[in-house]
């Protein structure tokens, strides 16, 4: 099964969060279909939270989770993407 690279928007009032996913199914459809399933979930205080288009908000709009992207992606290039997110290279 192919692999999707998933960016997710996460807006607490006016603070921007992205967050990255790797998720593998049979085609893009599922991969979204995954993905709006484990947003819906996003954020644990809130168990109703509102259906707007691509995403879902949560705390009385106060949290807005938006599917920014996907695209067939390698879990090599994801692990790549990855590390140079996360290293500090201080030369």
């Amino acid at each position: 099964m192919p692999d999707y690279w998933v960016k997710i928007s996460e807006t607490i009032e006016d603070d921007l969060h992205r967050h990255h996913y790797l998720i593998t199914a049979p085609n893009e459809a599922e991969a979204k279909k995954s993905a709006m399933m484990f947003m819906e979930r996003f954020v644990d205080d809130d168990d109703n939270p509102e259906t707007i288009e691509d995403g879902f908000t949560f705390c009385n709009n106060g949290v807005v989770v938006r599917l920014e992207s996907i695209k067939p992606t390698t879990k090599e290039k994801f692990k790549e993407f990855l590390l140079k997110l996360h290293t500090i290279d201080m030369s």
